[in-house]
């Protein structure tokens, strides 16, 4: 499961508004670059299922499995590229059948597979997004108030340190 820590900003039914860091939820992906490029900020908000009851300002972690991630990046990258090389393909045979330019016929059905296979990938992102399984989920709210360290390690603060004594 990919995790990431955010803050709830505001609450809609079963869903809720989580604040993360960009950086740190992008720090891994490849694509990054991308992002950066198309102008994101700072910081990102997502929507997440909120089966635990958290509230407007709560510290919170938040989830997805990471097969999901995988499958999510199959859509975005693999049906463009397959629409690009089938429609580049299509347009090289139909430009050959009718005596056509064949650059102009092969970048013609280039971009005719690009655009239709953007639109495919839109409907079956939006299809794919209402499943729970697609979709972040907050899975503990996190303290803040709490010392972060690795679990199980006890915390003192000064004051119960002198208490021993």
């Amino acid at each position: 499961m990919i995790e990431e820590e955010g803050i709830v900003k505001e609450v809609r039914g079963e869903k809720a508004l989580v604040l993360t860091d960009r950086k740190a939820q992008c720090g891994q992906c490849t694509a990054r670059g991308f992002c950066e490029m198309l102008g994101g900020g700072k910081e990102m908000l997502s929507e997440a299922l909120n089966p635990i009851g958290a509230k407007a300002e709560d510290a919170v972690k938040i989830g997805i499995p990471s097969g999901t991630v995988t499958k999510a990046s199959m859509v975005v990258y693999m049906i463009p590229a397959v629409g690009i090389v089938g429609g580049a393909t299509l347009g090289y045979y139909i430009g050959k059948l009718y005596g056509l330019h064949l650059d102009l016929s092969t970048l013609i059905g280039s971009l005719a597979g690009i655009g239709i296979s953007m639109i495919f990938v839109r409907i079956l992102s939006s299809a794919l997004g209402k499943r729970p399984s697609y979709q972040l989920e907050i899975i503990q709210i996190v303290n803040p108030g709490e010392p972060q360290g690795t679990e199980g390690s006890v915390h003192r603060t000064e004051k119960d340190s002198f208490k021993q004594l």
